[in-house]
């Protein structure tokens, strides 16, 4: 029987870029001059225009940001044909496609114009339509070793769109950023926001000739799959100290993603948690079907250490990102990365993993030089630029000497010697059994003599920590934290949709895919950890706020911007 040919236009939108809606409006009525087609039996038409939005999506305010031209050039699309089933992961593969630059719409350079692609053929059962662009290596991988490197006729969609383990690497140079259905399923869907079932999956629709089909184009929305993370920095302080020597890097970073990743609500987007305190509407700008920011990742609901990349206190980055400035665009992508509201914890949440220089600009010392504080920093070799944090005072090797000797003449003199408080004494006691260089002992009663000699001793144990590897001696034990060269890290857990209304409630945290978070680091008023803090799993994302001020407002890519103070 001789096959008949059918006409479809598809024009693809990524939906990273601010695109009005007048890119969805047909030019005519489909049923026009009888024109759509409903014989499910030979070819049907497809006329494919890829166009790349200018922008990248955030909350922020402005809410898009325009995407680079490494980020928007496309260097191959695949257009994924699939049937309808109620079931979507039991669609079926109708027809794998790799369109030239014509059929899909590109100039010579890779960015997409807009314009109709040259129509080609795609068979009439196809209903629904995936768009690949810049497939991963992994994705291209699972189909190298079939006929003509095609997902076979009939493969479900859940198999083509299983987990892939690509490193965000591998997707984040010019022409190589991978892209897909932006509604987080397949296409096309019902646009009409005022109908019952606005955002519902629709027929695509099959024209008899190619005029028609070219007249009532469809629009497929395409995002990157990655993230983006860009920290700026504010080198102040409110705290006597000087700050410097800032960088950054990502962790606890995703090792899987969903070629394209289901969309849900926040709890800030839900309707019924209006009452709550919740926003209850969907706000960012290409959640176009207003199903939902939030994604679905591979691990959204089974958490386990291993699936991500983290470093910890035995495992340090080996370079460090400078901050992010208007001259300097430093930022770094990720793989998305959501959870479960109940996985809201340090270990599964892709956070900025901050250090600087927290350099402490006075010492103080105890009376009659109380007024008197020193500025000297630590110039002992092994030691340049040690300081140690005491009970909330900051401290260097020679002022911490002269409060253990005003502390044991105090204790001596005192009737009860035994039970007297000696704070800053008993701290370093503490930290010295703990780096192995053993405890000062001290007597229960103690003469001039015998205190200038406990003095001594507890002098000559610089020496001692001085021998002792950075790595160790940078901890913290009750009362006491040593910083090693003046360096503190801290942990900033990434914000997605945060409210106060609640702590902890779903789509709070997490990076979502084209999506471009600014954190804006703006003070330092106090030092943060002695050495890089492992991801935890017993703390919630959002209990560990006392060195951080933080307001997020998410950013096409979207854009995302939190403030911290530290």
């Amino acid at each position: 029987m001789k096959k008949k040919n059918f006409f479809m236009l598809a024009l693809a939108a990524v939906a990273f870029a601010a695109c009005s809606n007048e890119d969805l409006v047909p030019t005519g009525n489909p049923g026009d001059d009888n024109q759509l087609v409903t014989d499910p039996t030979g070819d049907a038409w497809v006329a494919l225009a890829v166009k790349t939005p200018v922008q990248t999506r955030g909350l922020h305010n402005p809410n898009q940001e325009a995407a680079t031209e490494d980020e928007s050039k496309i260097t191959t699309v695949r257009a994924i044909f699939f049937t309808a089933n109620a079931n979507e992961d039991a669609a079926t593969v109708t027809a794998d496609l790799t369109l030239d630059n014509d059929e899909a719409g590109l100039d010579a350079n890779g960015i997409p114009s807009g314009a109709a692609g040259k129509a080609f053929k795609v068979p009439a059962t196809s209903k629904r339509i995936l768009i690949i662009a810049n497939p991963s290596p992994k994705f291209e991988a699972k189909t190298a070793s079939e006929t003509d490197q095609k997902w076979p006729v009939g493969t479900t969609y859940a198999t083509v769109n299983a987990a892939l383990d690509d490193t965000s690497a591998s997707m984040t140079t010019a022409g190589k950023f991978m892209m897909s259905n932006a509604k987080g399923s397949l296409e096309p869907s019902d646009e009409n926001e005022a109908s019952g079932t606005f955002g519902a999956p629709v027929d695509l629709a099959l024209y008899a000739t190619e005029t028609a089909a070219t007249n009532n184009p469809i629009s497929i929305r395409i995002d990157r799959v990655v993230s983006k993370v860009r920290v700026y920095v504010t080198a102040d302080s409110d705290a006597k100290a000087t700050i410097s020597d800032a960088g950054w890097v990502l962790n606890a970073t995703n090792k899987t993603f969903f070629p394209v990743s289901k969309r849900t609500l926040t709890w800030n987007e839900t309707p019924a948690n209006k009452p709550l305190g919740a926003r209850g509407t969907c706000i960012t700008p290409f959640d176009q079907y207003k199903i939902g920011s939030y994604r679905v990742d591979p691990n959204y609901s089974t958490q386990a250490l291993a699936d991500y990349n983290a470093y910890t206190s035995t495992s340090a980055p080996s370079t460090w990102n400078d901050p992010t400035t208007t001259v300097n665009k430093v930022a770094e992508y990720c793989l998305e990365n959501t959870q479960t509201a109940t996985h809201n914890v340090h270990a599964y949440t892709t956070h900025v993993l901050l250090k600087a220089k927290f350099i402490p600009s006075e010492y103080g010392r105890p009376a009659p030089n109380n007024n008197n504080p020193s500025t000297a920093q630590e110039a002992d070799p092994k030691l340049v630029g040690d300081w140690m944090l005491i009970n909330g005072g900051f401290y260097t090797f020679a002022t911490l000497m002269e409060w253990i000797e005003a502390e044991l003449k105090a204790k001596y003199a005192d009737k009860e010697p035994t039970t007297f408080p000696t704070a800053r004494t008993t701290a370093y006691n503490r930290y010295l059994a703990a780096v192995g260089v053993g405890e000062i002992s001290l007597p229960a009663t103690a003469d001039a003599a015998a205190i200038t000699s406990l003095v001594d001793d507890f002098k000559a144990t610089k020496a001692n920590v001085g021998n002792v590897a950075a790595k160790d001696r940078a901890i913290t034990v009750t009362g006491l934290t040593y910083y090693v060269g003046a360096v503190s890290y801290y942990k900033i857990m990434i914000k997605h949709d945060d409210t106060s209304a609640v702590t902890n409630e779903l789509g709070e945290f997490g990076v979502v895919r084209n999506s471009v978070y600014d954190i804006n680091v703006k003070k330092f008023n106090n030092p943060g950890y002695p050495a890089i803090p492992d991801p935890d799993e017993g703390t919630p994302d959002e209990s560990d706020e006392g060195w951080l001020s933080i307001e997020i407002i998410p950013n096409p890519w979207t854009w995302y911007t939190q403030e911290e103070i530290m």
